[in-house]
């Protein structure tokens, strides 16, 4: 069990910084495209985000199955935890200067959670398919 935990984990780690640099990739692309990066120091900085991003998904633990209103409900402090966080490391850091800037930068981090849900729904979803596929088969061993 331990090691599906730590699998699971190392799984959604990666996921999250692939988005993270997808994101990162298309945000300079579109409004920096003349940005050198120092390499070493960005692609710590991001793991570091990366952490943050899967430390706060914490929010979403819960004993019981959560309701679809406790979803939505986690999901925008979700995001609020994650603007406020990140948005304040992402400055200090240069990654953004002004005004427009954090609305760029903000607007993206709204996009790699949509990224992340979609992803991870689809993983859900394949899953439960799967799941459903075992049951229907134990029950046609069962009743025939």
């Amino acid at each position: 069990m331990l090691m599906k935990n730590i699998t699971l984990w190392m799984r959604r780690f990666v996921m999250i910084y692939g988005i993270i640099m997808l994101c990162t990739f298309f945000m300079c692309l579109l409004f920096n495209p003349a940005s050198k990066l120092p390499v070493v120091s960005f692609f710590g900085r991001i793991m570091f985000f990366t952490l943050i991003a899967l430390l706060s998904m914490g929010v979403y633990y819960s004993k019981e199955e959560l309701t679809a209103k406790a979803w939505w409900v986690r999901t925008v402090l979700h995001l609020i935890l994650l603007e406020a966080v990140l948005l304040p490391l992402a400055h200090v850091w240069g990654f953004w200067k002004g005004g427009t800037d954090i609305l760029i930068y903000a607007g993206f981090i709204l996009l790699a959670k949509i990224l992340w849900h979609l992803i991870d729904y689809g993983l859900n979803a394949k899953t439960a398919a799967q799941i459903n596929e075992r049951i229907r088969k134990n029950r046609l061993k069962k009743n025939g």
